[in-house]
């Protein structure tokens, strides 16, 4: 039961990324004015996510090598993100090269997102939902951005979504690679799970956060909305007893 929910989560993941496409019909004025508020969901989200569910599931076996992982997870991230990002620097945004990056950017990435949700499910199923949220949540305006990116580069917009839409398979990589490991040893997850809180914290507060603190004017909606992705992890719980 736990796989098979995994593979939907992923699916559904991959299908919401893919929809972002949409957005590049919307006009660039519209798509500015949510952009801002969809990380705002996103950061919400994923801290909810992270210490609500997954630390949540630590708190009983915690020891200093989960804290050690916890920082690899950040390290880990970090270092990850310099070497994807690494040719933003010396190469111009407009030519096809760095969208040759970007996408092999997005396929590791999205192997790194089947690792979080399958990770995350063989804790327990409301922290893999909570997982499956998240992930999903920050790859919705990630890849409209990594969309905008594509067509400014050449890219057709039909090119721009089959390569998006392909590169979602690497999702199901990961997770394969992680239900392989869970039948040889059953504690990967105790491995595993304090490298996905660090990957979400450094997503969160790296990434996410940023945007939001340079935001000066008009803020207090975004900390509303920011609440209600917290809100939308705690009521988690609730949700699923109902169903």
């Amino acid at each position: 039961m736990v796989y098979k929910n995994i593979l939907l989560s992923i699916g559904i993941t991959a299908v919401l990324s893919a929809l972002g496409a949409l957005f590049l019909f919307v006009e660039k004025e519209r798509m500015e004015r949510y952009i801002p508020y969809m990380i705002s969901l996103s950061a919400g989200t994923i801290f909810g996510g992270v210490f609500i569910h997954l630390v949540f599931k630590l708190a009983g076996s915690y020891t200093r090598f989960t804290g050690l992982a916890i920082m690899a997870g950040i390290l880990g991230s970090f270092l990850l993100e310099k070497l994807v990002h690494w040719h933003c620097h010396h190469a111009d945004h407009h030519y096809e090269p760095f969208s040759i990056v970007l996408v092999v950017g997005d396929a590791i990435h999205n192997i790194l997102d089947g690792i979080l949700i399958a990770s995350s499910f063989l804790a327990s199923t409301s922290a893999g939902v909570a997982a499956t949220i998240a992930v999903a949540l920050h790859k919705v305006p990630k890849e409209i951005g990594d969309f905008g990116i594509l067509v400014h580069s050449g890219f057709t917009r039909v090119k721009a979504f089959g390569f998006n839409l392909g590169i979602s398979v690497f999702m199901f990589l990961g997770a394969l690679a992680v239900i392989m490991l869970s039948n040889v040893s059953g504690s990967i997850q105790s491995i595993l799970l304090p490298l996905v809180v660090g990957n979400f914290v450094y997503i969160a507060g790296s990434d996410l956060m940023p945007e939001i603190k340079d935001i000066e004017d008009n803020w207090a909606p975004h900390v509303l909305v920011f609440s209600i992705g917290v809100a939308i992890m705690y009521s988690i719980p609730y949700i699923k007893a109902l169903i």
